[in-house]
């Protein structure tokens, strides 16, 4: 990937450049792909393209902070994307699932607990992306459990 490609991906297309709370605005704008690919295809697709960004994050996550100039640049926020998206697997996309993985996932993200915070300690773009993806899992497992009490069944 070329630098401007690299910068424009992990930004999230400049989302990344807001100048308050980089990263919520990131994972609001990635409930907004997750309703689109919600909308476009089944939970295969949704998947396959959330594996997809996860894979292409860790070049351009760690090709952006050198060009950045810091280790985990508050620009980059493709991380915020990738951990939401992990957040939303096989979760209905329906407004109140929206709304809870979104406070989850950001208080998760925030807090970092343990898991998320020794993936923090990852070298390069591993390190900007992976503290994201663990947080979307303990998300993501909490948003099971609120479906299943819910009476519904996950994905």
């Amino acid at each position: 990937m070329t630098n401007r490609v690299c910068l424009v991906f992990s930004t999230f297309f400049g989302l990344g450049f807001v100048p308050w709370a980089p990263g919520t605005v990131a994972t609001l704008g990635a409930a907004a792909v997750v309703l689109l690919l919600d909308y476009a295809g089944g939970a295969v697709f949704y998947s396959v393209f959330t594996a997809a960004v996860v894979l292409l994050s860790f070049p351009a996550a760690a090709r952006s902070a050198e060009i950045l100039g810091t280790d985990d640049p508050p620009q980059v926020v493709i991380d915020e994307v990738c951990g939401f998206c992990v957040c939303m697997l096989f979760v209905p996309a329906e407004p109140l699932y929206l709304a809870a993985g979104f406070f989850l996932f950001r208080f998760f993200d925030i807090l970092k607990p343990p898991p998320v915070r020794n993936a923090e300690s990852l070298p390069g773009g591993y390190g900007i992306v992976m503290d994201d993806v663990v947080a979307g899992v303990l998300s993501n497992l909490c948003l099971q459990a609120f479906v299943f009490l819910r009476g519904g069944l996950p994905g």
